[in-house]
């Protein structure tokens, strides 16, 4: 199938259709149904798969998460700790593993990538075309010990960034302490700068990547109001996955809000925010990934 509401259509200098990444979709909130779409993008990993989580969030969906790990033979929960400048369970390795474990992670391995939380377990990635950010730090770990991250997400909305996706499950999620708290910048403000420096360290981490991170969501109890002229769609909503996590996160929030884009974009700034549309331009901005795709049903 193609641009799944023919809301955006295709004109002269757009690439064609085949051109434009490919997300799998299914209707079904299953572990069948997960295990195929990542068959569908898993070609190009090898070695060690890490399947990167959040690790607030690690006991919903627990029975597709503990499907997947068993389907992908060696495979790894991952996490990253905390931003540098906040405290709790979940800033440091040991307690954050123990958070993890606590949800009911307590089938397979459980890789927090900070590890000893040395100055040596990082490194920083050049953002290539970054608007505000020309690097972000991540963890060596991640670069070095696995040969692809699956960045699987519970896509949440509302949240601070608008909805939390995969491009949030890799910008923030998966870079280090200090890349983090550069991430956020001082006051941790909804501001657009936030925005901005979200979509720079998901374009840095994804460009050094490549096709050995593939992006699957979640799309369960999904619960939003009305807003900004949209009806949006609530409950189990199915699983979406691409190479291209931008694509994966415009067809989950198409899938909720069924709202053309030429609309969002005339929406106010913090319209835009709530409905998660500032991110998606930000992303577009920086040619991060596509907010055009062709959708294919599995």
């Amino acid at each position: 199938m193609g641009w799944r509401s023919g809301w955006l259509s295709l004109r002269p200098g757009v690439r064609a259709a085949e051109e434009l990444p490919e997300v799998f979709f299914s209707p079904k909130v299953s572990a069948d149904a997960l295990i195929r779409i990542y068959e569908k993008l898993s070609g190009d990993l090898s070695g060690r798969v890490g399947i990167k989580i959040h690790g607030g969030e690690a006991a919903v969906n627990l029975p597709l998460f503990r499907a997947l790990q068993a389907h992908i033979p060696g495979s790894r929960f991952i996490e990253t700790n905390w931003a540098s400048d906040f405290g709790g369970s979940r800033r440091h390795t040991a307690t954050h593993i123990a958070e993890i474990r606590s949800q009911g992670v307590d089938f397979a391995p459980v890789d927090v990538l900070d590890r000893a939380e040395r100055p040596e377990d990082y490194v920083k990635l050049p953002i290539p075309g970054g608007a505000n950010l020309r690097e972000i730090e991540v963890c060596r770990a991640m670069l070095e010990d696995y040969g692809g991250i699956v960045v699987l997400t519970n896509f949440k909305m509302p949240s601070f960034a608008g909805y939390t996706g995969a491009v949030k499950n890799i910008g923030v999620g998966l870079a280090s302490p200090d890349g983090k708290a550069a991430g956020h910048e001082q006051g941790y403000q909804r501001s657009e700068a936030f925005f901005t420096n979200l979509a720079d360290a998901a374009k840095g981490i994804k460009a050094r990547m490549g096709r050995k991170m593939t992006a699957i969501s979640i799309l369960s109890n999904i619960h939003a109001e009305p807003f900004g002229g949209a009806a949006p769609k609530t409950g189990n909503l199915g699983i979406v996955g691409s190479l291209d996590p931008v694509a994966a996160d415009q067809a989950a929030c198409d899938l909720i809000w069924q709202l053309p884009i030429r609309t969002a974009q005339r929406q106010s700034m913090g319209q835009k925010i709530d409905l998660g549309w500032l991110q998606l331009e930000k992303l577009a901005a920086v040619s991060a990934g596509s907010r055009l795709y062709r959708r294919t049903v599995v």
